[in-house]
This record gives C-alpha cells, structure tokens and sequence, in this order.
C-alpha cells in the first residue's frame, strides 16, 4: 500500500507536468479555423477559450502553413541557431579560463572578487537590465545582435560550476607541472580542461537550453524583427498566425530535446558532482 500510495503521489506531478506537452502536441494537428474558434479568448475575443483534448479533425494544415509559407518562421530559428552557438563558444572561451583562475591561481582580491561574482549570478535579469541597456545604448550595440549576445557571454552562473570542478583537481597534479616548466595557460589546456570536462559538458548543454529559450534580453535589447530569435515567434502572434502556434511549438521544442537526450548522461553528472559534500 505505501509503495502504491508513493507511486500515486509522484505520478500526478509528472501527469500536470507532461499535461501541457500533450496540449501543444495534440492541438498541433487542430485546423487552424478551429484553433481560432477553440482558443478565441486568448486573443482578446469574447468567446472563453475551451478546453480540447482531440481535435475534431486533425489536419496538417497547421504544419504546412509554418514550415512552407511562414518565412519569418525560417529567419527567427536560424537566428536562434546562430545565437546559441555564438553564445555558448563565446561563453565558454570566457568562463573556464576565469574559473580556473578562481580554482587555482593565486592574486590579490581573488576571494572578494569571487563573491561579488556570485552576488551578481544571484541577480535576476531585471535588475541588471537598465544597466545594461544604458551601457550598450552609449556603445552603439543596441539593438544589433551584440546586444544580446555580448551580456550572454559574461554570465556569471558557469564560472560558479566549473570553479568547483577545478577546485576538487589535486594541487600535486599543478605542482609536478609547474616543475616540469609548466605555465598557467599549459596547465588549464593539459589539466583543466580534460580533467573538467564533465563539469564544461554540463555548463555546454545547460547554457544550450538556457540560450534558445531566453526571451526577456532580445525583447528588451532588439528592435529589428530580422535579428529576433524563435523564442519571440509566440509574443508576436495574432489572430493571422494564431493556427500555427502549436506547431510551431513543437518545432521549437525540438531542437532543447534533441540536445538534452545528447547530453544528458553529462549534465546528471555535472549536477550530481555538485551535489556532493566536501
């Protein structure tokens, strides 16, 4: 009975969790004038949305309108192609070299300098934005894609993990290279960076995932349709594009399911490393 009881207790937040990804794959196939109909009060009608768990006559419809004649569809996920992976490359060429220098370099400041970088990792985007608005608007960046991409690069959350990665590598391990002639730069290329890879493999896909959704810094910093990712396809939707919304939900959703599955043996090893107690 416990073990039934257990089982009843965590099935029904997987159920309300899964829910919505059942919604969006199933209204995916709903004509798009039944869309409309269905879901007339989300777009300001006078109808009360309904709730539809089959549609009255699936149809692809929804499907071949994004992918054959929405081209603004095609710009905003190439775009969110592009930003990720500058994102990431850019991040992580800034991230592990400041990590190890957290982990195993000495100078002076370096523990203040330490938490005021996780003071500012515990910061929420909206406190910072004006900041960050302001500094890129007398830069000349605003609204270019560097306004979004450049903030990205600087966060401060990867440097907190794969300075605990770094941190738990053997001092002998850094001693006997520097004997050897090593210098800081040859000892994070032929150290660090092996013996860190889980914790760089998780940062990889976690800072993936985190990218290709993010919707409140383009919002804020672009301007140009051009230049939007995916992610502001739903903020822009009306009653012309509404029909396609799910479909192009699960477009979206993709590409975060294919890198998860990719990575997802790295990522439960970076969190579980974390987790541990020194």
């Amino acid at each position: 009975m416990d073990k039934t009881l257990r089982k009843i207790v965590l099935l029904f937040p997987a159920f309300l969790v899964l829910l919505p990804l059942f919604l969006i794959f199933i209204n995916s196939f709903m004509d798009p004038d039944e869309a409309f109909l269905t879901y007339n009060g989300v777009l300001g009608g006078k109808r009360f949305s309904s709730f539809v768990l089959m549609p009255a006559n699936p149809s692809l419809i929804p499907f071949a309108d994004l992918l054959l004649y929405c081209r603004s569809f095609y710009t905003m996920f190439w775009n969110s192609a592009a930003y990720t992976a500058l994102i990431t490359a850019g991040l992580l060429t800034a991230a592990v070299p400041a990590a190890w220098a957290f982990a195993k370099l000495f100078f002076p400041l370096k523990k203040l300098i330490f938490v005021i970088y996780m003071v500012f990792m515990m910061l929420p985007f909206q406190v910072t934005m004006l900041s960050n608005y302001f500094m890129l608007d007398r830069t000349g960046l605003l609204h270019t894609k560097w306004a979004f991409i450049l903030p990205c690069i600087f966060s401060t959350f990867p440097v907190f993990i794969m300075t605990r990665f770094f941190c738990d590598l053997p001092d002998e391990w850094i001693e006997a290279a520097r004997i050897d002639g090593a210098g800081s730069l040859q000892l994070l290329w032929h150290i660090g960076i092996p013996a860190g890879k889980p914790g760089i493999a998780a940062v990889t896909v976690l800072m993936l995932l985190e990218t290709w959704n993010t919707v409140e810094q383009p919002l804020f910093f672009l301007k140009d349709p051009s230049l939007f990712p995916l992610s502001l396809f739903f903020p822009a939707l009306t009653a012309d594009n509404f029909g396609s919304s799910f479909a192009a939900a699960i477009v979206m959703l993709l590409p975060p399911v294919l890198v998860f599955l990719c990575g997802r043996q790295e990522l439960e090893a970076g969190i579980g490393h974390l987790g541990i107690e020194k």
